[in-house]
């Protein structure tokens, strides 16, 4: 039996990723869409070939009806990142299983109280948080083969690009005028963190331990910053720099882990390797975003009665909080903060 779904929200990410990834996984049915206008809610449904119930909150049949409805199992939340928190909380106290997208919450605070709750309160529903990133084969890859290079000495990431004013995700209201920490680089940060994590991760003990970061803003449609330039140390000592900017006219999307004999770089679907001198390019294909193996992981999960580690809350807790960490460093001149949540 499949696991019946409604998809809430009809932004753009929903429409083009989360919508096409559920139709096409085997193990989830979609039954409904909710969102809070009636015209986004009919519009995302018309995108699809078979007909699914339509809610929202001008119909008089909103959300609340959704989570009453007993042929609904689970819920996949693709929502501006203000509004998640009391949709998770809603809908696990209705019993329906999550995949709430990312980040985990709009800060550190308000992720842990949320975690505490549901590890405490609730039983059987199941909250799963959506990092696709975390899905995305290339580094995955380059992380098996990070273990093969001795000991991680050093790393380097640059994710840099230029958000246009008129750029399809910058004309969504929240985006432009967030009232979340960050803007962009929290929006989109949380993905390059997780990645980190990932390359890290292959061997023990690299976890963030504290962060050092300069923070501005280039461009002044891209409030409160675009820009961070970032010092970070893992629990080992090792230390590496990470460059984000969505304001620049720099362009670069890698990230470089320096081994004992040799190194790995991701760009992309691209993975370089170092070692004994020589350098192998090895394409590893991504599917699509990553979104589509991540929606499969959260179905297979679901029959399974279990959440995979990927989409644990308190992993993506340790994404917020570096991110959150380079803000605070940023907002006071440099000064360093420590990390508490690193998880592996």
């Amino acid at each position: 039996m499949p696991v019946n779904v409604a998809l809430i929200g009809g932004g753009i990410w929903a429409r083009e990723e989360h919508l096409p990834a559920i139709e096409a996984a085997e193990d989830l049915e979609l039954k409904a869409i909710f969102s809070r206008s009636l015209t986004s809610a009919q519009s995302t449904a018309a995108l699809i070939s078979h007909p699914v119930d339509v809610y929202s909150d001008k119909s008089g049949d909103g959300y609340t009806a959704i989570l009453n409805r007993s042929d609904i199992d689970a819920v996949v939340i693709s929502l501006p990142i203000a509004n998640q928190g009391k949709y998770i909380r809603a809908a696990l106290l209705a019993g329906k299983h999550v995949l709430s997208e990312k980040p985990v919450a709009e800060n550190v605070a308000e992720a842990e109280e949320l975690i505490k709750w549901y590890r405490t309160e609730i039983k059987g529903a199941t909250w799963a948080v959506a990092e696709n990133f975390r899905f995305l084969d290339s580094y995955a890859y380059a992380a098996e083969q990070i273990k093969t290079l001795g000991r991680i000495i050093g790393f380097q990431g640059r994710e840099q690009g230029f958000v246009e004013k008129d750029w399809k995700f910058n004309l969504t209201e929240w985006r432009r005028t967030p009232t979340h920490q960050g803007g962009y680089i929290l929006d989109g940060g949380v993905h390059y963190i997780a990645t980190l994590r990932t390359l890290l991760a292959a061997e023990p003990g690299n976890e963030i331990a504290r962060v050092l970061a300069y923070t501005t803003q280039l461009q002044a449609y891209l409030p409160p910053v675009d820009t961070a330039d970032v010092i970070l140390r893992t629990k080992s000592g090792v230390t590496g720099t990470f460059q984000i900017s969505r304001g620049t006219s720099l362009r670069a999307d890698e990230w470089t882990v320096a081994c004992e004999k040799g190194w790995v770089t991701v760009r992309g679907d691209e993975v370089s390797i170092s070692r004994g001198g020589e350098v192998e390019v090895k394409i590893v294909r991504n599917e699509r975003t990553g979104v589509p193996p991540e929606i499969r992981a959260w179905g297979r999960g679901i029959l399974e009665r279990t959440v995979v580690r990927e989409q644990e809350p308190e992993e993506a807790l340790a994404d917020l909080e570096v991110i959150e960490l380079i803000l605070q460093s940023g907002e006071s001149d440099g000064s360093p903060g420590d990390a508490k949540h690193q998880v592996v």
